[in-house]
């Protein structure tokens, strides 16, 4: 009876290097951009076609398919998008606005998750966004280098202070800034984990991710940074060593950024963003269900929040943001579980392979730490780099208990009800500071 039984078509395990691929070249052309730099390309749709494509190839050759709360939250905001503009009444712009969040976020995040399902595709991938921050680096001395401020690329840097910019998706020195922030746990990753020669050179482009962070000139990266470093130590060294540490590398921090713009809440620039987050406070107050519209809050208080948390609530009410944090927190906690169970696992029972995978959804989770504070001061909820690392954030999250006999690292219920309760928080937490401060 057995020997009738049908057998599957795929294999169980089953992910078409092909796919993969296709994934590096969907990231050249969404970060690095060469359909723009050479004109032949230009109005090429490369990104529609490799979506599509690299999304038929999961559905048919790749198993399994895994779907994570990730995104089923993230589905969810498109129809609630949908919604929130027929409400504001603009059905149109709601029906726009769900397909930039299904093009920029839900596919991206899907892709990356799927794809990336070894280590060696993850450590191919953070090669390939590292090599793509150097190009930019480059591209920036040029910039400030050549007496007409315009770049190998055709770009040209912003302000008396000369901040640099590239192409496409990073023409704002801030996303650049952030792309670069993004990076430096890569770079230190393969000064811990590579052989002598990668050592070597991940050093140097550490030395060059910070250099072009300078050359950004973005506050928002700057404090990112110090924010991600602060955690890191937090996490690494508890709480005591920590505030040694921390009191130890606070002068030349101090230095550096007396070196930025100054980001005192009495500067103009940053009184006004002060500004802007209470009123997106105020049109949440409005509309608390579906907000004032996708891509609306500049029709009502005239700029965008700089506050992703905000913006978001604002604009798409407090569903649409409690299914967005859901995204971030929950892929945050799956990071930050594999590194406390790395912690508190028997030595006896880590393995060799655990270590590796351990590290490099680490990596990840710093990554996106410093993606999550620059937001504070960045709206950057389309930033689709985001949705990319957080995609292969969670792979390497379901790579990782694979090794640990297939054993989840916590209940899903119980910490859903924790993103709630932090999400939440966070509005609180602005809320208290507006407060005394405008």
């Amino acid at each position: 009876m057995n020997s009738l039984q049908r057998k599957p078509l795929l294999p169980e395990d089953k992910s078409p290097a092909f796919a993969f691929v296709l994934t590096l070249l969907f990231s050249l052309i969404v970060i690095i951009r060469p359909q723009e730099i050479f004109t032949p390309l230009n109005g090429i749709p490369f990104i529609a076609v490799l979506s599509i494509l690299i999304l038929v190839i999961i559905l048919l050759a790749h198993r399994p398919i895994q779907i994570v709360p990730q995104h089923i939250a993230l589905l969810i905001i498109c129809p609630h998008v949908v919604i929130s503009g027929i409400l504001n009444g603009w059905p149109g712009e709601g029906v726009a606005e769900a397909q930039v969040y299904l093009v920029s976020c839900v596919i991206p995040l899907f892709i990356f998750s799927t794809v990336y399902s070894s280590k060696s595709r993850q450590i191919v991938f953070m090669w390939f966004s590292l090599f793509a921050a150097m190009v930019m680096v480059h591209n920036g001395y040029t910039q400030q280098q050549s007496p007409s401020g315009y770049g190998w690329t055709g770009t040209s840097h912003v302000e008396a202070a000369h901040r640099i910019t590239y192409l496409g998706i990073l023409k704002d020195p801030n996303d650049l800034g952030l792309f670069f922030m993004m990076n430096i746990p890569f770079s230190i990753y393969f000064i811990k984990h590579a052989k002598f020669l990668g050592k070597l050179i991940s050093l140097s482009l550490l030395g060059g991710l910070l250099y072009g962070i300078y050359m950004t000139n973005s506050r928002g990266a700057m404090l990112a940074l110090a924010g991600m470093t602060a955690l890191y130590l937090l996490i690494t060294y508890g709480g005591t060593k920590a505030i040694i540490l921390g009191l130890t590398l606070s002068p030349p921090a101090i230095f550096v950024a007396s070196i930025f713009r100054t980001v005192s809440s009495q500067e103009a620039s940053a009184m006004g963003r002060l500004w802007a987050w209470w009123d997106g406070l105020e049109m949440l107050k409005a509309n608390p269900i579906f907000g004032v519209g996708s891509n609306n809050f500049i029709d009502y208080h005239g700029k965008v929040a700089h506050n992703t948390y905000i913006q978001v609530a604002a604009e798409i009410g407090l569903v649409g943001y409690l299914l967005w944090m859901t995204l971030l927190l929950l892929t945050l906690y799956m990071g930050f579980s594999v590194i406390s169970k790395i912690k508190n696992i028997d030595k006896e029972k880590l393995t060799e392979t655990m270590k590796i995978e351990g590290a490099l959804c680490t990596t990840c989770f710093y990554s996106l730490c410093g993606f999550s504070m620059s937001a504070f001061f960045l709206t950057r909820n389309f930033f689709i780099i985001f949705y990319m690392v957080a995609g292969m954030a969670i792979a390497s999250y379901f790579r990782f208990i694979k090794e640990n006999n297939g054993q989840s690292l916590f209940e899903y219920k119980t910490v859903i009800k924790n993103v709630v309760f932090i999400a939440l928080s966070v509005l609180i937490f602005i809320y208290i500071i507006l407060k005394f401060t405008v």
